[in-house]
């Protein structure tokens, strides 16, 4: 938040790792991560909203680095090492301008097409990016 006040971005990236906490087996530590988190995204939405220059003007892109293991066997819950087919399995969440609001893409994607469609919706090439717009999420 002092970022947006202060630095006047015109591209942040904010990386939690609060929920990383669950590799030590206390499932409390992930679901704590996950409010810090929540609480967070909700101070930068409430500061982008009350700020004119960024009110109408921001893409919000919500991503998890990886997704969680849902092995009942494991020893530790909601890993991701064990490449089952759920670790790999992620959600991206996109509001602001140029995003078709209520808009869900219920298929299969890869991680990578983030970045691509982040570069298409800001106007510029993102060349280096491996994966393809996500065309179903653009207004």
């Amino acid at each position: 938040v002092r970022a947006i006040h202060q630095l006047r971005p015109k591209l942040m990236m904010v990386n939690y790792n609060d929920c990383d906490y669950v590799h030590w087996g206390n499932m409390a530590h992930y679901t704590r991560g996950i409010a810090i988190m929540d609480e967070g995204i909700r101070r930068i939405v409430r500061t982008i909203e009350a700020d004119e220059a960024y009110r109408q003007n921001t893409l919000l892109v919500v991503v998890p680095d990886c997704g969680r293991d849902d092995s009942r066997f494991a020893a530790v819950p909601c890993q991701h090492h064990f490449n089952t087919p759920s670790s790999r399995e992620i959600f991206a969440l996109l509001v602001g301008p140029g995003i078709e609001r209520g808009r869900v893409a219920d298929r299969t994607t890869q991680q990578i097409q983030v970045a691509a469609t982040v570069g298409h919706v800001m106007g510029f090439a993102a060349r280096h990016a491996e994966g393809e717009v996500l065309a179903e999420a653009i207004a």
